[in-house]
């Protein structure tokens, strides 16, 4: 699977709980980066008044982080995990490497991240199915079709996957946390295009649900939990009509620490270590690190990494 080809890696930081978590996933690309510990990474601020400041800028300068504050989410400031779409759609402008790889801030790197040589998308589907669609009949159908419409595509472009976690088919939906595109074929700013066009549209995969979400940060809100899955629908429908070049990542890479957490027979799939990216959601601050800390232990973290954690956790 690998190539030597460069990445640029892209996240978002606030004046916020994502603060911390985005200096953490920072340093972790330049201790365990390996090749790419080097590579450009962009660290965004996309939404009006949560810029960064003082000492977090000086952490940012001191990694060689390139920091970008502008206000790239005015389409749906409420959904915070929208920021991720706009900041990559930036980065790909920005951006001159061969890659581009977009990451949630509430991961981690522990080893060297591989892309494909015969691909142009690399990408983990979704843990569970949530608001993604099993296919004709299935409640969300309606909205992906909507959205598939929106894109000028049809359903049937997306093939049909498996979820990660609870094994449900459903058609392709990928998790926002990690999503490393070729950067010449313009999903990234597809991807923008799209979602815009679907919130103009008031299309809401959850509307009226009275779903609360929780989130690395707590709680999004009922507001914002009716938008929840929206962004990586519209990330499936940018990538598939553009390649069909697509691969799915091992399942050593967005590894979902807190559903591994909670249920222990998941720690017990075959995994080919080294684990190379965690996301580990809210189970890096206190009281839920501890937890998180043995879970990885217990799946072969390797000692040298459990120490460069220990030393940085709880997130504050």
């Amino acid at each position: 699977m690998s190539t030597a080809a460069e990445p640029s890696f892209v996240l978002c930081i606030e004046r916020n709980a994502i603060c911390t978590q985005a200096l953490l996933l920072c340093e972790s690309i330049r201790r365990f980066g390996g090749r790419h510990r080097d590579a450009a990474i962009l660290a965004v601020a996309p939404r009006p008044g949560l810029g960064i400041e003082g000492e977090t800028l000086r952490r940012l300068d001191r990694m060689g982080v390139e920091y970008s504050e502008e206000p790239r989410n005015r389409i749906c400031p409420e959904y915070g995990s929208a920021n991720r779409v706009f900041a990559a759609a930036w980065a790909e402008t920005r951006a001159t490497s061969e890659w581009i790889v977009v990451l949630d801030s509430d991961t981690v790197f522990l080893d060297e991240l591989e892309l494909p040589a015969e691909a142009d998308v690399a990408v983990r589907p979704v843990d569970v199915k949530g608001s993604a669609t099993a296919g004709p009949g299935d409640p969300f159908e309606d909205y992906w079709t909507r959205l598939a419409e929106l894109e000028g595509a049809s359903l049937d472009d997306l093939p049909f996957i498996r979820t990660t976690v609870c094994n449900r088919r459903i058609r392709a939906s990928y998790n926002g946390g990690l999503i490393a595109v070729r950067r010449e074929i313009g999903v990234l700013a597809a991807w923008a295009h799209l979602f815009s066009r679907s919130v103009a549209a008031g299309l809401k995969p959850w509307r009226g649900s009275d779903l609360n979400v929780r989130a690395s940060t707590g709680l999004v809100g009922r507001e914002a939990s009716e938008y929840w899955g929206s962004n990586q629908a519209a990330a499936a429908l940018a990538i598939w009509s553009r390649t069909r070049r697509v691969v799915h990542f091992p399942d050593t890479y967005n590894l979902p620490l807190h559903l591994v957490s909670e249920h222990p027979e998941l720690r017990a799939r075959a995994r080919t270590p080294p684990i190379v990216h965690v996301h580990y959601h809210w189970l890096f601050a206190d009281p839920h690190h501890e937890s998180a800390l043995a879970t990885l232990r217990d799946m072969g973290m390797a000692p040298d990494r459990l120490e460069w954690l220990t030393a940085r956790l709880p997130l504050r």
